[in-house]
């Protein structure tokens, strides 16, 4: 026998394996039974980060051209089996990473956009734990039924159709009872994942990191859910225009707390869903203005922006007051953004600008957002939304070598890095707007395009600037910095005659030109429309309408400036 042998089997040594193996064996119980697998979903993410930076630094090389489609695909597919190996948390923030794939390598989104799909549920037993855990009740001393499988099902929670004794028909949404256990240890992982993101691609990634974890964190509170959506409701009844247009439905605050949530139950079928919308008399076009201009009212006019409208959080039903018309069903308050207001009249007055073709405010503004290429902004804005939860599928084009794609995703990345020049500048607000925008395009691209989205948001735009539509934003920036700092009002020098009438003037012809591009944008809308409609009609094939020709311009750009082909559906939400 070799004389190793021995050694390694001495009391010692066995002792001393048999209490690592204990602890070890303790440590897996106490998390697995008592910390939700916190350690070990945090073990593994750490390990795959690891090897994902080993892969990138070693692979990532002109050398290695050839296989760098393949390497995207590797890291992307190792962090789809992380946050689905994972689940509960790491689902939000799987989808936050692709809301990141702007900037990062294209496949990421074709493979992470399946965690958008995760319908995993706990079982009724732990459902009336919670409740009765929560509410100090028993499940049946609150309700006179319960259904025992989710109706819906997501990565923090899940929503059961209940009925209270009085016969009021509920929705009540259960918080998953590892999230609160989990979501230090998640929000944790996640920060060093998009750090590690941004040492590996050399992009600005983090500077959004503390604003969306935060925003993470609201969305597992139910009480702040439940104040969202009574202020989402606020702020739409205050205007006429939509304010029978929407409904919020109300929350029972006696049965609610941070981990259970009871609301109204209302019936309705999805904002998509073309067939059902018909079947009740009801107008495609109609039922789309309507949610382009909820959400267009909460993105210029309020502030206060519903962050996911993806169909299932929009219902439609007949209008309980006049059947012949629609209403909409706001659902899912978690995930609410509030604009600063200075914020909020840049926006307003960038979207005006883009129609103006006022390239000296497009600039400004762009500026102080620490934006570099103001252009590719704009082009961004109308082309589509700028989106933060999809990225191009982009091959080389046919003219294009081996070698070069490994050059085309470098020229992407400095043209990323000249675009955003300081992040730190970069309105956060940007991120979850995009986001709306980019699902509700989507929506309205679903449908055939029934409404002019572009112009519509742009009126609303103009309606968000108020008073301060008479304005050049220049005027006022030269006016803010000349603004006292000690809290002192300062003084107006009162306009001459000749400059009120200029400004008069001035504000007409803006008017005049902001409307011609208006009617400019509605010729080539109601070109795409009727092109659509004749391919329905002649060939059978169903197009996007208006959306899909803006799509396939940003299509043509990009290939035209950066060499690259866009494959698929993959700007859709």
């Amino acid at each position: 026998m070799s004389p190793l042998l021995p050694r390694l089997f001495t009391h010692r040594a066995i002792r001393n394996a048999t209490a690592l193996t204990a602890a070890a064996t303790g440590l897996y119980l106490v998390d697995t039974h008592q910390n939700a697998r916190a350690f070990q979903r945090t073990a593994r993410t750490a390990w795959n980060g690891v090897l994902i930076g080993w892969d990138y630094k070693f692979n990532f090389t002109p050398g290695k051209a050839d296989q760098i489609s393949e390497l995207h695909q590797r890291v992307a597919d190792r962090i789809l089996h992380v946050c689905q190996t994972n689940g509960g948390l790491y689902i939000k923030l799987g989808q936050g990473i692709a809301t990141q794939s702007a900037v990062l390598p294209p496949c990421y989104l074709a493979t992470l956009r399946k965690l958008y799909d995760d319908a995993s549920w706990v079982d009724y037993n732990t459902v009336e734990q919670i409740i009765q855990r929560e509410l100090g009740k028993n499940i049946s001393d609150i309700f006179s039924s319960f259904s025992e499988e989710p109706v819906a099902a997501a990565s923090i929670a899940q929503v059961h159709k209940a009925r209270l004794h009085d016969g009021t028909e509920v929705a009540v949404k259960v918080q998953k009872p590892e999230i609160p256990i989990q979501i230090e240890w998640d929000l944790f992982a996640y920060r060093v994942l998009i750090k590690a993101y941004e040492w590996i691609f050399d992009l600005p990634l983090s500077f959004a990191v503390d604003y969306t974890i935060k925003h993470l964190r609201e969305e597992t509170d139910f009480v702040n859910e439940a104040r969202n959506s009574e202020l989402c409701n606020e702020f739409l009844q205050s205007d006429p225009k939509i304010k029978q247009q929407v409904y919020v439905p109300k929350v029972f605050h006696d049965i609610s707390t941070k981990q259970i949530m009871v609301a109204e139950w209302v019936d309705g079928c999805r904002s998509n869903d073309k067939e059902s919308i018909q079947a009740m008399g009801l107008s495609i076009k109609k039922v789309m203005e309507s949610v382009v201009d909820v959400f267009a009212h909460q993105i210029f006019i309020s502030g206060f922006v519903h962050c996911d409208p993806h169909p299932g959080n929009i219902l439609v039903r007949r209008h309980p007051q006049d059947p012949r018309k629609h209403q909409l069903i706001l659902l899912d308050h978690g995930l609410y953004m509030r604009e600063s207001e200075q914020f909020r009249k840049q926006y307003c007055l960038f979207w005006k600008s883009l129609f103006l073709l006022d390239q000296e405010t497009i600039a400004s503004i762009c500026k102080l957002w620490g934006v570099g290429d103001s252009q590719m902004l704009a082009n961004a804005t109308l082309l589509k939304p700028f989106n933060m939860e999809r990225s191009p599928s982009i091959t080389p084009s046919t003219n294009t070598s081996v070698l070069d794609a490994y050059e085309i995703q470098m020229k992407l990345k400095d043209s990323l890095k000249d675009f955003l020049i300081n992040s730190e500048l970069l309105p956060k607000e940007l991120i979850f707007i995009g986001r709306n925008m980019t699902i509700v395009r989507a929506n309205n691209k679903v449908l055939g395009s029934p409404v002019n989205r572009i112009n519509r948001m742009a009126r609303w735009a103009v309606v968000g600037l108020g008073r301060d539509r008479d304005i050049s934003f220049m005027d006022r920036l030269s006016r803010k910095a000349s603004d006292p700092q000690d809290g002192t009002v300062a003084k107006r020098t009162p306009l001459s005659i000749w400059r009120a009438i200029s400004n008069v003037l001035a504000e007409a012809f803006n008017s005049w030109l902001f409307e011609l591009a208006l009617l400019v944008m509605s010729l080539a809308y109601n070109v795409a429309q009727a092109k659509g409609f004749l391919e329905k009609t002649i060939l059978g094939r169903e197009t996007g309408g208006f959306e899909a020709v803006m799509d396939e311009a940003l299509k043509k750009r990009l290939e035209t400036e950066f060499g690259i082909k866009v494959e698929g559906d993959l700007f859709d939400a």
